[in-house]
Order: C-alpha cells, then structure tokens, then sequence
C-alpha cells in the first residue's frame, strides 16, 4: 500500500463531543439501555480506540456519532454541531464490507463520487488514485468474489476514502479477518492515517490493536455503557508491536488496560 496521491485533510479533521449520551431500545421484555451518561472527547486528528465487553454500548456510541440512532437524553457533536442525522463528512467502515456484488472492484470505489458528482473523468482519475493507495490497482475490474477478504477491506477503505472524510468511525472493520492478515490491514491503515491525520474512533476487542493503532484507549463498562477509564498512548510511531510487546512502556499500558476491563483474573 502506498500514500502516494492521498489528499491532505490534515487541515480540516472533526472534533468530536459527546455528552450526557443515554440510548435505549425497545425488546420484547421492555428496554434495553445500552449507554447511560457516556461522555467522550475527541480532538481533532485523533485516533481513538474504544475497548469493552461485548454488549457495553461501543457500536451504539459509533452509531450515535454517525446520527444512525436517536439519543434519550444527551448529545453528540461533529466540529461543534450537533448531530441530528447522517452528517456530511463522515466515513463508516464496519464488520461488513456491505460491496455492491454486481460491481466491479472500480465500479464500487466509484459510488460515493457519483453522489458528490464531477465528470467520469475526474472520477477515473480518483479511482485510479485511491485503487493505487490500497494496492488493487491490478484487481480494478474483478468482482468482490473474485477477491480475498482482505482485499475487500480494502476496497471497502479506498470506497471510503473516496469521499474524504473529516471523521472515520470504524466498528471492528478488520475483525473478520485471520489474524496476519487484520495485522497487515491495521497496519496499512495505520500508514494511511499517519498521512492523513484525519478524526479516528475505532471500535475493537483487542487490546493489541488498540494500542498499535491510537492515540488513546477509552474503556467502556459493562452495559448500560460509560466511559470506565482512559489511557494515553505515548508509543513512539511508526509501531511495531512484535517489537514494542517486549518493551516495558507497553506491558505496563496492556496490563493497566486489561485491569480495568477487568481480564487480569482471566490471564
């Protein structure tokens, strides 16, 4: 993967505000309150990796930002407005790559440049740009199933990039995959990133992950979900963490995170 061609939205990444922030949904028993109170600060250009249990409320927060659920009570706010609705500006990657099947590898990075719209001209070239960034440069004509799961993260990523976006809210995008291949993904986004330097909250269940890739690690609690501790992540970058495991920095924050999530017993 290269960063040649990337587009510099260093100049304009999202702050990210939320507050107060209480969701419920409705069950055959009643309600279910996923998030009570939960609080979140985010500055602009950060990379913020959100931890917890499963069923804590980490995928309602990210849903809550991308106005894709409707709050009780409290708020989330995108460069100081507060979010109403599906905003401008927002780049989503999740579990599933959700590619168009009957479409090509082009054809699918091509979507989000129809809505903006321009000339297929324009759109070629940036195609061609992005295909380029992620390494498919070759595969631009084969069909999703045509390719291996990575390589549709891959796809799913140039797609998002397309529309270049303020703020990436990512749940668990690299989860799927096999191991090796979630740690070469990461750590290509990761090179993108560092280039970019554009809003990040990612969620995942993987502390190694967390600290690889973010600026700081907030925990959540068991549900209803609020922020339980956060953690700076003062690692020198570029990462490596077969190298930064063995290093005291490291297992000090992995032992300090996996305290407050409560595995310590586990290990």
């Amino acid at each position: 993967m290269t960063t040649s061609g990337i587009r510099d939205a260093s100049s304009r990444p999202a702050e990210v505000a939320v507050h107060d922030l209480r969701v419920a949904y409705r069950t055959r028993g009643g309600r279910h309150l996923a998030l009570d109170g939960a609080e979140l600060s985010v500055g602009a250009g950060e990379f913020v990796a959100l931890v917890g249990p499963s069923g804590c409320g980490k995928s309602t927060l990210l849903k809550a930002v991308a106005g894709l659920v409707e709050p009780a009570t409290g708020h989330a706010r995108i460069g100081g407005h507060t979010v109403t609705g599906p905003p401008a500006g927002v780049g989503m990657l999740f579990q599933n790559d959700a590619l168009l099947p009957w479409r090509t590898v082009h054809e699918n990075v091509r979507f989000p440049l129809q809505i903006a719209g321009g000339s297929r001209t324009e759109q070629d070239q940036r195609i061609g740009e992005l295909l380029e960034q992620v390494g498919l440069a070759e595969f631009a004509d084969y069909l999703p199933r045509q390719l291996s799961g990575g390589m549709r993260k891959r796809v799913a990523l140039a797609r998002t990039l397309a529309a270049d976006p303020v703020l990436f809210l990512m749940d668990e995008p690299f989860g799927p995959l096999d191991a090796l291949t979630r740690r070469r993904i990461g750590a290509e986004f990761l090179l993108l990133w560092e280039t970019l330097r554009t809003t990040v909250i990612f969620v995942t269940h993987d502390v190694d992950e967390a600290l690889l890739l973010a600026d700081r690690v907030v925990v959540m609690s068991p549900a209803p979900g609020r922020v339980r501790a956060e953690f700076r992540v003062t690692l020198d970058r570029p990462r490596n963490t077969r190298e930064l495991r063995f290093t005291p920095q490291y297992r000090d924050l992995y032992d300090a995170i996996s305290d407050a999530l409560g595995l310590a017993a586990l290990q």
